[in-house]
């Protein structure tokens, strides 16, 4: 049951997506002119900061901006939020309001379709496409967006486009593979048992590791706290690579 409590200085509004969707409680805080911080706990934890009813920042962990909420979705069929109420700040919306959902839902439809055929924007292409795909080693979508300073779906749009037109090749290989990782103090999962800092993920799977018990490995231990450089983007990856292979299976 979606309830409202309110105090001060503070309003507490919290519920499950089972009784409201996601897009109804934007409304809320938009048409009532709230600040202050949405929590979305689903599957992809994320984040939204509201000030004056309008988003200026969000994300999930330490990778925000548009490209990073556009990536969550927009329409989670279950979980539950919670917002609570802090000062205004003096920043700029993303986008206003209208905009800013009638694009994170057209966004949230492409990537439906182009994680069917990438798995992630992780993964590693080659292929004839100049100036970074032609590389020997290919390139990553996500470096390909920053080198062309696109958008990451309009760059995950156009890989699709030359996968399904045979332009470009999956490596077999992700850019969370650069990832290296010191050895938890307590370590849970078999990755942690292995790491030692100095070497990379993708060592570690040349080396004999399964490549999907990484991925469940990797994304437990973030669930559990780990945090580096680049947690946000890895664990959005993660749980997309995950349900391309169970959509493959």
């Amino acid at each position: 049951m979606t309830q409202i409590t309110s105090t001060q200085p503070q309003i507490i509004l919290e519920g499950l997506f089972s009784d409201v969707p996601l897009i109804g409680v934007l409304s809320i805080l938009h048409d009532t002119k709230q600040s202050g911080l949405l929590q979305i706990e689903v599957q992809l934890p994320f984040y939204l900061r509201f000030s004056h009813g309008e988003v200026v920042a969000g994300g999930i962990l330490d990778w925000t901006g548009l490209d990073a909420i556009q990536s969550c979705p927009v329409i989670p069929d279950k979980g539950s939020f919670s917002f609570q109420v802090l000062e205004p700040v003096a920043q700029p919306p993303l986008l206003p309001y209208d905009p800013f959902t009638t694009e994170w839902a057209r966004v949230s439809d492409e990537w439906q379709q182009n994680i069917r055929l990438l798995g992630s924007p992780s993964v590693m292409l080659r292929g004839t496409l100049p100036p970074i795909f032609n590389q020997p080693e290919g390139c990553s979508v996500r470096a390909a967006a920053a080198f062309a300073q696109s958008p990451l779906a309009d760059m995950a749009s156009k890989s699709a486009v030359g996968v399904r037109e045979g332009k470009l090749t999956p490596t077999g290989r992700y850019a969370w593979f650069d990832v290296v990782l010191p050895r938890p103090a307590q370590p849970i999962t078999q990755l942690a048992q292995h790491l030692d800092g100095e070497a990379s993920l993708g060592q570690l799977i040349d080396g004999g590791l399964d490549l999907n018990s990484v991925r469940i490995d990797l994304m437990a231990e973030i669930n559990l706290g780990m945090r580096f450089d680049g947690c946000g983007w890895v664990l959005r990856d993660l749980i997309w690579e995950m349900q391309h292979e169970q959509q493959q299976a």
